[in-house]
């Protein structure tokens, strides 16, 4: 397709996505899941006028880096250090409960090994961007329960990286690799390390002397390469995008950095949400047996995250800890590049992709209209709890 395609297709996404995300905020529902149905709707299980390519695909992906790189700018990283602990234990709890609980499901309706664990593996990573826009838009990314969401998104993404390799590696060799894995993981801690150890030194950087054309600029390049940085090293983009955000968390009001690039986010962003619903194959979810197998699948996909997160993060109160459970939910694109690793490897046949789809479409939707209820509830006992 030549460019004034591309362009127009562009167009029909933003331009869906804003008279969607108009809707959805007059009927007080999330502006994401608006975003998402957009997608649906213009895509080609509808309309048909916007489709996959590569093109599309890198906007929304810049989409993604540029939210968690505007959430990265509003989170201090002594704020997630403080809930470190909870954050750890809710990846852990999250990943452990939603992979034996997918794993013993494929076995149980008789699935082969394989398929279990690629259906275990596709169960453990939870898509955050879904969940910090419902936080964002609501105005909670200071409160603790956001803080351990996003501290345990990070964590999470390294744990969900570790068990595809292996299962990925047991599918390719029949065997663990266990130097790579290690490898993997020595990089990854590397990674975090290295953001951690220079927020410091971020935090007193006169970026008006730096040889760079504008704060702003250096804030861009900065959060691109971050996100570029953990790509290499086999980590999703956006987190190394979030920890970018967070190295300039203590400046950003210093330089003005936040408006500039919640307007580029403004524009990007909707383009993530809306290629959500376009990539989505409505027809693949219709079929008895994947409505049946997904709806148990989804109900396992969920509960393990809720009572996970849960869990990991009681010491914060009953309300909060609900909150971070259902905020892990959301799986996204994550578990359908599991899948798809899974049917390249001839692991998964399209039956048991279609589950997978399945899965990921409805905690996708569930966790943005279960959150905002549950957000309401737990500042309204917050609020008590301060005597307000």
């Amino acid at each position: 397709m030549h460019g004034a395609g591309h362009i127009l297709e562009v167009f029909y996404l933003l331009l869906a996505a804003q008279v969607m995300a108009f809707l959805f905020r007059r009927l007080n529902q999330p502006v994401v899941i608006g975003e998402v149905l957009s997608g649906i709707l213009v895509g080609p299980a509808l309309l048909g006028l916007v489709h996959e390519g590569e093109i599309l695909e890198f906007l929304a992906e810049l989409g993604a880096i540029f939210l968690l790189f505007m959430v990265g700018l509003e989170t201090r990283l002594r704020d997630i250090l403080a809930v470190g602990k909870e954050a750890f234990l809710v990846a852990v709890l999250g990943v452990a409960f939603p992979f034996v609980g997918g794993y013993l499901f494929g076995v149980q309706i008789g699935f082969a090994t394989l398929p279990s664990l690629f259906l275990g593996t596709a169960l453990v990573a939870t898509s955050v961007g879904i969940t910090a826009r419902v936080l964002q838009e609501l105005g909670v990314l200071s409160r603790p329960y956001a803080r351990i969401i996003l501290g345990a998104a990070v964590i999470d993404d390294v744990l969900g990286l570790i068990v595809l390799a292996v299962v990925n590696g047991v599918a390719k060799t029949g065997q663990v690799e266990t130097g790579a894995i290690l490898e993997l993981i020595l990089l990854s801690i590397a990674f975090v390390g290295l953001a951690v150890a220079l927020s410091p030194l971020f935090a007193r950087l006169p970026l008006e002397r730096l040889p760079v054309g504008s704060p702003v600029g250096f804030a861009l390049a900065l959060g691109v390469g971050m996100a570029a940085l953990a790509a290499s090293i086999g980590l999703a983009p956006i987190v190394g995008a979030f920890l970018g955000g967070m190295l300039l968390s203590e400046v950003r009001e210093k330089y003005r950095l936040e408006e500039p690039i919640f307007a580029i986010e403004g524009f990007l962003a909707p383009i993530f949400f809306a290629m959500v619903g376009v990539r989505l194959e409505l027809a693949a979810l219709l079929s008895p047996a994947t409505l049946v197998a997904g709806s148990v699948v989804t109900v396992i996909a969920i509960l393990g995250k809720v009572v996970g997160g849960f869990l990991g993060s009681l010491t914060q109160g009953v309300r909060s800890a609900l909150t971070v459970g259902v905020g892990m939910a959301p799986r996204g694109e994550v578990g359908l590049i599991v899948a798809a690793l899974g049917l390249a490897a001839g692991a998964v046949n399209e039956e048991e992709y279609a589950i997978v789809l399945f899965m990921v479409v409805f905690t996708t939707l569930f966790a943005p209209f279960a959150l905002k209820p549950l957000i309401a509830w737990t500042e309204r006992g917050l609020r008590a709890a301060k005597g307000e």
